[in-house]
């Protein structure tokens, strides 16, 4: 197996794009919140196909949706009425209190089309010149050209030439700034309601309190992008709940197709009145296999039972984290809200080390921006699950710590 393996890498080097640094584990099945490699090694996923699989691997009500509408059809575009994508749409608008939905195949697709919908709403009311967004430093929006220009990190944006104008990226919590770029020209204010990918930062009460100032007062659209913090993964059901905002624009994806490609933007009926057919459009968006498989991740994420899990593994597993803070020098902070969860490093002890040492004791955990260590365990981790992952984290610093 171990040559299978080998000729297996070979053949990616060969035949993939080198976008991705990839790890020499051939996994062959997952179950749970568990992978299972070509060796029957079993490991603890903390990384969720980075929080996709929401509800694990192989869950059953994901399984029986997909193979049910495989039994009617695969596609049939958006030319007709789609049931699946209908049934979707109005179970996310019943939970979310938004007015209509529009789908697509993945987050970046998702921040796209918020950032048209927003610019095409002011031009629809005769203010076209209300283009500017405001987005924060070291933000993560996506990788095509207008969600890249939203998006606060240089270094991605670097060799691919002129970005789409009227991007203006402002520090994280920095409500002086912010204040500083918003009047009653400004398009939008966009942001995640947790700064994963950027070093899993929270938003702090003052940033919120000046959000919700400024939306009222200059009639400025906020754009909420949930694509990794939406979908449960706070303890409530879409992130911004958390914090009390009101966004106009919601963005959704990884988590809300349970492993298939499929993003949503959630709008206000003020928004959709501006609309017409050929705006905006999709060939895959809404595929009728992925919006099946969507309503039973919903339904299940919807339930009280599952959101209270959120909340009381996040409880342990912060715990336990601080404590490891305590037992390791190297561990500076302890960050994140529900299940997305962060330790900011000391810069003596790259993170990449600890990641390596984690899957070592057969834990998967990653990055994020500015040295830090994320972990995007399922929704459903169990609290024996919780202690396990601490355990071989532990061991992990242990390894590489001075």
């Amino acid at each position: 197996m171990e040559q299978s393996f080998a000729n297996l890498l070979e053949q990616d080097q060969a035949t993939i794009a080198p976008l991705y640094g990839k790890v020499d584990i051939n996994f062959v099945k997952g179950e749970g919140s568990y992978l299972f490699d070509d060796k029957g090694d079993k490991y603890l996923d903390f990384v969720a196909g980075i929080a996709v699989n929401g509800l694990g691997h192989q869950n059953a009500g994901i399984k029986a949706a997909i193979v049910e509408q495989l039994n009617h059809f695969n596609h049939i575009s958006n030319l007709y009425p789609n049931y699946p994508q209908i049934a979707l749409g109005r179970k996310l608008l019943e939970i979310t209190g938004f007015d209509k939905a529009f789908f697509c195949n993945s987050g970046t697709e998702a921040n796209e089309g918020c950032i048209k919908f927003a610019r095409k709403y002011f031009n629809r009311k005769g203010e076209a010149h209300r283009q500017k967004i405001v987005t924060f430093i070291n933000s993560f929006h996506g990788r095509t050209f207008a969600a890249l220009s939203a998006t606060g990190q240089p270094s991605i944006r670097e060799g691919f030439g002129s970005m789409p104008g009227d991007f203006v990226h402002v520090p994280w919590n920095d409500v002086d700034a912010l204040k500083k770029e918003i009047d009653g020209n400004s398009c939008a204010i966009m942001l995640e309601s947790l700064a994963a990918e950027g070093g899993v930062m929270t938003l702090s009460k003052e940033m919120v309190e000046a959000i919700n100032s400024l939306q009222k007062e200059y009639g400025v659209l906020v754009i909420l992008d949930e694509v990794q913090a939406g979908m449960g993964r706070l303890g409530t059901f879409l992130g911004f709940e958390k914090y009390g905002l009101n966004p106009d624009l919601v963005s959704l994806a990884k988590g809300i197709g349970g492993g298939l490609p499929l993003g949503a933007v959630l709008l206000r009926q003020k928004i959709a009145d501006q609309l017409k057919p050929g705006d905006h459009g999709t060939t895959f968006g809404g595929n009728p296999i992925a919006c099946a498989a969507g309503l039973s991740v919903v339904e299940q994420i919807a339930q009280p039972a599952l959101l209270k899990n959120v909340e009381e593994r996040s409880a342990e597993l912060r715990a336990g984290l601080s404590k490891l803070a305590e037992k390791y020098a190297s561990i500076l902070a302890v960050r994140g809200e529900g299940l997305i969860l962060g330790l900011a490093l000391d810069e003596n002890l790259p993170v990449g080390n600890v990641i390596t040492a984690a899957r070592e004791e057969k834990l998967m955990v990653l990055s994020a921006k500015g040295n830090v260590l994320r972990m995007l365990p399922p929704l459903n981790v169990s609290a024996n699950e919780a202690r396990e992952a601490i355990a071989k984290l532990d061991a992990a610093f242990a390894k590489v710590s001075k």
